[in-house]
């Protein structure tokens, strides 16, 4: 059976981004006396379509209000297992407690789904970082700094506790000659950029790329440098791709001199792929851009030696790009450079340093992974370690520096990365359905986080995974029977391209695709569960499906109800790449991905070494995970699977009679 693919997603999938929730200014009427739904922002009659029992909803928000277990339930997860990188020993264990979690609950057919493999398992231990002064001569160091930092995920750690001088990294020969032998043992401060293009995660990016051409530079040490001569291909243009404000080098190739044009797009850390369907008028082009989450719109304005213009996603999001003809001299002033900058690290790293410290933009550091972690092994891994300190505690350090203090750094990085490979999985259990078991209706969240330093892996993604065990204790415990089966998946590897959600779909039959009401995501943080992206045909059965929780979660924080708002999208779901619902949206299965809305900030936490317990909001958590679970009953007992091509279930008005929420 072919599945048409006619759910928009975001093609830049799988980074785990920084999302924010659509807001819309909502009044009710509180007056619980008769259900309501709201749609589009405003308060409307439920439709008529026969959802759930009534008494078995009534019991459900009950268990959801009166008898909570998911704040427990997060503190339990983030506490013991801690942050779960994908493919660590930390992440399988708390993934086995998770399935733990659902065989208690008299669930069905709990267990681990392996989607892949890691050739390397990455656990980072305690890890601190502190400066120490010389107060008095003949006494130990005092602390008087303690630093706030991360490092990459799949890197390598300290050997203990490794204290050092801090130096600048040289910027010319003649400044890394005028300080030769100080560099080893130390600590080495690589210039910042503050002023550069590109937000808080910029520096993860450059990181891993600073890895890896160390490591190159390392293993070329003792062969003689020889002298380039660099010519420029008239195809190549070299540029970006403005990501969200980071500016992610790009590589745009293309030969019209055939009959038809040919070429290719690049872009850094993302992917790469052929153009096609390419189109001239006069300085515009335009054309499709194929790549590993799907296939983008280009269009290009030349003028002269630049091009600018956009990529758009299918669901209408627009990333910018521009790109520089390559020239010769461009070419060799470029590679001139790159030598010198080569020459200068070379030297330094001869001396065996203790590391690189580097600075992120502003008060929180962000955690992302080396390059090729999936399938590095680990002696591939390199032996050179950077760690990007918050802005303050750089500025701190090169200030003191500067002025003469004779500071040293402590770090101790207990990265544990272990020889593989090691299965990766999800986690699946069911409430089998009574008349169409084989028609699921799937609620979700992914269970990775990333590790940095201080990180419990709380809101990104602690707060979904609990909220997910929680609907499915509720509907236990409420003891449904469902007609449609509702499937409960935690997945992993979301973080670094929503890898668990697609091995799984991978490994379904078309058959079991098409059988699949909707599947439903919770991946905002520790807000509530406020609203939802539909296509207009979708509208009143989400509608009925999330009329009960209208009018029942009051917060006095707040002074207001936390309602469920169905936003219509037109004749598509218009959402965005950024998690697991992307990757049922591709292949035609309606994925949905919460609107969170609420008071807390989501990226104060996301990707940071802030994302701790302290940041979840119970109330949110209550909603959401009530929410999740009538949500999921009433669609089990619709008349029909959530249409999906403007199909529309009719339901007579004596079906609907005496139904109450």
């Amino acid at each position: 059976m072919h599945i048409p693919a006619r759910f928009a997603v975001l093609a830049f999938a799988g980074t785990c981004l920084s999302l924010t929730a659509c807001q819309t200014t909502i009044t009710i009427n509180t007056d619980k006396s008769e259900s309501f739904a709201i749609i589009n922002g405003e308060q409307v009659a439920v439709p008529a379509i026969q959802m759930g029992d009534a008494s078995t909803i009534a019991t459900i928000i009950d268990e959801g209000k009166n008898n909570s277990h998911v704040l427990s339930t997060l503190t339990e997860m983030c506490e013991t297992f801690g942050p779960r990188l994908t493919g660590s020993a930390s992440l399988e264990q708390a993934q086995r407690w998770a399935r733990s979690n659902f065989e208690s609950f008299g669930m069905s057919n709990a267990h681990l789904h392996k989607w892949g493999e890691v050739e390397t398992r990455f656990d980072r231990g305690p890890s601190t970082g502190r400066v120490l002064l010389q107060v008095r001569k003949g006494k130990d160091p005092k602390e008087v700094r303690v630093l706030e930092f991360s490092t990459l995920a799949w890197s390598m750690g300290t050997d203990g506790p490794t204290t050092g001088s801090v130096i600048h990294f040289p910027t010319t020969m003649e400044e890394y000659e005028s300080n030769a032998g100080s560099y080893a043992d130390s600590w080495v401060l690589l210039a910042p950029n503050y002023a550069g293009r590109g937000g808080i995660r910029s520096t993860g990016f450059l990181m891993r790329e600073r890895m890896d051409e160390r490591h190159e530079i390392r293993n070329t040490l003792a062969e003689p440098v020889e002298a380039v001569v660099v010519e420029a291909d008239s195809n190549t243009w070299k540029g970006s791709f403005d990501y969200h404000g980071s500016a992610v080098p790009a590589t745009f190739v293309l030969d019209e001199t055939g009959e038809e044009a040919a070429g290719s797009m690049d872009i850094q850390n993302f992917s790469s792929g052929p153009i096609s369907e390419f189109a001239r008028d006069g300085d515009v082009v335009t054309f499709k851009w194929k790549h590993d989450m799907g296939t983008s719109n280009i269009e290009l304005t030349f003028d002269g030696n630049t091009a600018k213009g956009l990529s758009k996603s299918a669901s209408g999001n627009e990333f910018p790009l521009e790109f520089t003809q390559a020239s010769s001299e461009a070419a060799a002033e470029e590679q001139t450079e790159d030598d010198t900058k080569a020459a200068i690290m070379a030297a330094v790293l001869a001396e065996n340093p203790n590391g690189f410290v580097s600075s992120s933009k502003d008060e929180r550091v962000w955690t992302t992974s080396s390059n090729n972690w999936r399938e590095r092994e680990l002696a591939d891994y390199p032996t050179d370690i950077e760690i990007n300190v918050r802005q303050s505690d750089y500025d701190y350090l090169a200030a003191r520096i500067g002025e003469g203090v004779n500071i040293e750094v402590e770090f101790d990085l207990e990265h544990n990365l272990s020889a593989g490979p090691f299965p990766v999985y999800d986690v699946i259990a069911e409430i089998p359905g009574t008349e169409f078991p084989e028609q699921v209706v799937i609620i979700s969240a992914h269970m990775d986080s990333w590790d940095g330093p201080g990180s419990m892996g709380t809101t990104d993604n602690g707060t979904g995974t609990a909220v997910t065990i929680e609907a499915a204790r509720i509907l236990m415990a409420a003891g449904v029977k469902p007609k449609r089966t509702i499937r409960f998946a935690l997945w992993a590897g979301e973080e670094q391209g929503l890898l668990g959600s697609k091995g799984y779909i991978e490994s379904l039959s078309e058959d079991e695709l098409a059988n699949i009401s909707a599947a439903f995501v919770d991946d905002g943080g520790t807000n509530y569960e406020g609203g939802i992206p539909a296509a207009d045909y979708m509208v009143d059965y989400l509608a009925a499906a999330t009329a009960p929780i209208n009018g029942v979660f009051y917060s006095e924080t707040d002074g207001e109800y936390l309602n469920v708002n169905i936003r219509p999208t037109g004749d598509e779901i218009k959402t965005h790449g950024g998690s697991d619902h992307a990757a049922f949206n591709k292949v035609g299965v309606p994925g949905f991905f919460w609107d969170e809305e609420g008071r807390a900030e989501y990226g104060f936490g996301w990707h940071t070494q802030n994302d701790k317990l302290d940041l979840a909001i119970e109330e949110y958590l209550m909603q959401s995970a009530t929410n999740a679970a009538i949500v999921a009953y009433n669609l089990a007992n619709a008349p029909g699977m959530l249409p999906r091509e403007g199909e529309v279930v009719e339901t007579d008005a004596e079906e609907v009679e005496g139904t109450e929420y």
